[in-house]
């Protein structure tokens, strides 16, 4: 694979797949309010035949006020979950769900005739007495609780009121204990789905932190490794010389080659928050990859009239970009393939650098990337967002390969 392929206008702006939501919990509760908001219209529909029902027992004006009290905060809701500028609405939504149904149901009694009937159904609020109980479990699920005894209660008074003229009748207790035990698993469950969702993001934020500890012990690993090799292949092979052949011409310049090679790690060792050159740029990316892959070939393309010795480039801006790039060039040996070719290309400038990682493998969707998949997201992107001027670009097709470009313009 010639690195000479990969030239400036091959590149086209990446646009980064539109985000699913923000906090897990947060998109979870969303997902769970839509499903009781389509519960809402669901139950509306049953409900449409036994509206008015039983003939009598209430006034004309109940109907139309307790229906919008019950149905319209569900409705609501439904519309608002659907929306994705609507979630901060849903907690206070989810509390008018529990306050209109018990304030619908307290209106049947202010329209109640006083007369009894012998139909089995009194009224249509109790066919989904649980239902604003699970609407409120999204954010408080001793608070949702409450408000299923409450309903269920309410639910089981205007029962016995209607068939038996008696609101106290001995059948309440026994009418809302079933309603609440037919309905507080599914209050619980709510409950817990929901929460599941704080669990997957204090998780995340976890493997998070570890990938980034991670991704930092592999840059000191890096460095510790080309401290090594020089020790060992430079100092301790100069110091056997001297010992063995003490007379031999050429050992003063090795020595003093090797002093000037320790004097240049010391300098850049040193440079926490000063430049480095192009050429100590490349040779510190040119280490690491030969840490990850040996083989793979590195191309650099700078202008003609670039001095390459004079220090331009911020320490932490090359340190982020060499990291970044050891990611990429991981991921690729990973999971390109076995036949995947790949190629490094730098190019420098007076005033900005790029670094491409590209292989012809397998390749993948970067939509389709799952978030607990961390190298991508915090290794390359997040380790360039904190670098001013830095950006990332990953342009991969199933098929055809990825490449992954770092950019950096000095602001």
């Amino acid at each position: 694979m010639d690195s000479s392929a990969i030239t400036q206008d091959r590149w086209t702006p990446y646009r980064r797949p539109p985000e699913r939501g923000g906090a897990e919990d947060a998109r979870i509760a969303t997902v769970m309010a839509r499903f009781i908001g389509v519960g809402f219209a669901a139950y509306f529909l049953i409900t449409i035949p036994a509206l008015g029902q039983p003939p009598g027992l209430v006034a004309p004006w109940f109907t139309p006020i307790a229906v919008v009290l019950a149905f319209g905060p569900g409705f609501t809701l439904l519309v608002v979950a659907s929306v994705s500028t609507g979630q901060r609405y849903l907690q206070p939504l989810v509390y008018s769900c529990a306050a209109g149904y018990l304030l619908a149901g307290l209106l049947w009694f202010a329209a109640w005739s006083g007369e009894p009937v012998a139909d089995v159904r009194v009224s249509w609020l109790s066919t989904f007495a649980g239902l604003p109980a699970m609407a409120v479990a999204l954010y408080r699920l001793r608070a949702a609780l409450v408000t299923l005894v409450l309903c269920s209660a309410l639910n089981a008074a205007i029962t016995a009121a209607g068939r038996t003229d008696d609101v106290v009748d001995t059948t309440v207790i026994s009418e809302a204990a079933w309603t609440v035990l037919f309905t507080v698993s599914f209050v619980v469950v709510t409950a817990l789905v929901v929460r599941m969702g704080g669990i997957l993001d204090r998780t995340r934020a976890a493997a998070v932190a570890a990938a980034t500890a991670s991704a930092s012990a592999a840059a000191r690993n890096s460095e510790r490794s080309r401290i090594d090799a020089l020790i060992h292949d430079r100092v301790i092979a100069t110091l056997v010389a001297a010992k063995g052949h003490p007379d031999d011409p050429r050992l003063p310049r090795q020595a003093r080659d090797v002093l000037g090679e320790l004097d240049e790690l010391a300098a850049a060792e040193g440079v926490i928050d000063g430049q480095l050159s192009v050429n100590e740029a490349v040779a510190r990316m040119r280490t690491l990859a030969a840490t990850i892959d040996a083989d793979v070939p590195i191309g650099v393309h700078a202008p003609e009239q670039l001095d390459r010795t004079v220090a331009r480039y911020p320490e932490p801006v090359i340190r982020a970009m060499t990291e970044a790039m050891g990611e990429a060039l991981r991921n690729s040996v990973l999971h390109a393939g076995p036949d995947a070719e790949r190629v490094i290309l730098i190019e420098p400038a007076e005033e900005q650098i790029a670094v491409s990682v590209a292989d012809n493998g397998v390749g993948f969707d970067p939509a389709q990337v799952p978030p607990e998949r961390l190298g991508i997201r915090v290794s390359i992107r997040s380790r360039l967002a904190e670098v001013p001027g830095a950006s990332a670009q990953i342009q991969s097709t199933v098929g055809r390969g990825t490449v992954v470009r770092l950019d950096w313009s000095r602001p």
